[in-house]
């Protein structure tokens, strides 16, 4: 019998409107006293191309384009508000290839992605 482990975030896709404030509540249903947060939008890449294996090839993390700004409303209780300004969704194309994560460090150091997903920027 084989046996699968799998750790993936939850994939959220975001769409906002460029030049428009963005602001998300999350609750991740655990304490988050002492942890690291982390949330950014990147730009994914490629980062090899294999057509001669019938595969559209494999993307990568490019460069950071925006980094949310983070504030707790609970950390021990879990809640915490993501978001970015009117500038730094200006900033963004609509034409870009995005893609977001929100990812926690624990006070053991221990890493974590747990959000994820594509991040579209639209006029409005």
């Amino acid at each position: 019998m084989a046996l699968a482990y799998s750790q993936q975030p939850a994939d959220v896709s975001i769409t906002c409107v460029q030049g428009d404030e963005l602001s998300i509540g999350l609750n991740c249903h655990q304490s988050l006293t002492g942890y690291t947060l982390t949330a950014l939008v990147y730009e994914e890449v490629l980062a090899s191309s294999s057509a001669q294996m019938g595969s559209s090839g494999t993307y990568a993390v490019g460069t950071t384009k925006a980094t949310f700004n983070l504030a707790a409303t609970s950390l021990s209780a879990g809640t915490i508000a993501i978001s970015l300004t009117e500038t730094q969704t200006a900033a963004l194309s609509t034409s870009g290839n995005y893609r977001w994560y929100f990812r926690w460090q624990d006070t053991a150091g221990y890493t974590q992605t747990v959000l994820a997903g594509t991040f579209t920027v639209v006029i409005p």
